[in-house]
């Protein structure tokens, strides 16, 4: 992910890392204790997602009682689509920058831009065909997402080029593989079996692997609930591999087609025993509610952005 600076996580890892030094987190609040309370699940082979979990648009938790009860799909929106087209445009081009520099050699970062941006549309199309299989936009919306996924491509490319230059004048003599350990942000994805701790048996988790904190990379609105899909990524690490997992990243990206900036904001946070118990409380009420069947009922207010408001206010069931 090029619009995120290594220099610049590393610095907010050390400041979370002195307030973790103060607070500490409770062994068993760590996923390695999937075995014992309040970590463990008492719902046996049920599951939820983490974005189901994550997700707390509605306080009560009627959207997991319409989806996995009442089998109500998320209706579809366009900020829906924009979301998965985006996410994919953006893993995409990680992929081709770094299949380009491992066949192609060591290249300036003039070259790299040459030769990825003629991709942009065979990239940007491909992620447009990932949203549609979600549903279909109007056509006007349909082409704003075509000029979001472009500036986005675009915007990716030449941050590429700039670190690789980067990378090149302070490590001239360096190898391939070096260089692009360097040029490349060192975030992978991590496929993880959250079923210990009763999530999704095959989740896809973004790592910053010095400090082995988790990624988060969100195309809307900042919201206060986006902290627990970090927690229950660290939680299925901890429980599916064993390893310390204390520190997270929300990444926001604005992408506006009429704007020639793409904005980004990272918002830190450290996964302690108040998050913790916070995301397992929700956990257990979601699957008491896939368990039971029992609608929860409406909450006393309903965000109007919620993906099931049409649902609960349009006439839906």
């Amino acid at each position: 992910m090029f619009f995120v600076s290594k220099a610049d996580l590393d610095k907010r890892v050390r400041l979370m890392r002195a307030r973790l030094q103060e607070i500490g987190i409770s062994d068993s609040l760590r996923g390695w204790n999937w075995d014992k309370p309040p970590v463990s699940s008492m719902y046996g082979d049920l599951y939820v997602s983490v974005s189901e979990v994550a997700g707390r648009y509605c306080e009560t938790l009627r959207d997991i009682y319409l989806r996995r009860v009442l089998k109500i799909p998320v209706p579809f929106s366009i900020k829906l689509f924009d979301g998965i087209v985006l996410h994919r445009v953006a893993s995409e081009t990680l992929t081709y920058v770094k299949r380009t520099l491992y066949s192609k050699g060591i290249m300036s970062g003039a070259d790299l831009i040459e030769e990825l941006l003629p991709r942009a549309d065979d990239v940007c199309s491909k992620a447009l065909e990932a949203g549609l299989k979600f549903g279909r936009p109007s056509d006007l919306e349909l082409e704003t997402s075509k000029k979001k996924a472009l500036r986005l491509y675009r915007f990716l490319i030449v941050q590429a080029g700039s670190q690789l230059d980067l990378t090149l004048s302070k490590f001239p003599h360096a190898e391939l593989d070096s260089v692009i350990s360097q040029a490349v942000p060192p975030i992978v994805e991590r496929r993880v079996d959250g079923s210990l701790i009763g999530l999704s048996k095959e989740l896809a988790v973004d790592i910053y692997v010095p400090a082995y904190a988790v990624v988060d990379l969100k195309t809307g609105e900042m919201r206060p609930f986006h902290k627990y899909a970090l927690t229950g990524y660290a939680l299925a690490l901890e429980a599916d591999e064993e390893v310390e997992v204390n520190y997270g990243f929300t990444i926001y990206l604005r992408v506006e087609p009429d704007k020639p900036h793409i904005k980004v904001r990272v918002k830190s946070v450290l996964i302690d025993d108040a998050i913790r118990k916070e995301f397992l409380d929700i956990r257990d009420e979601a699957l008491r509610i896939v368990d039971t069947g029992a609608d929860p009922g409406m909450p006393s207010r309903c965000p109007f952005y919620c993906p099931y408001y049409p649902v609960c206010h349009g006439g839906g069931r």
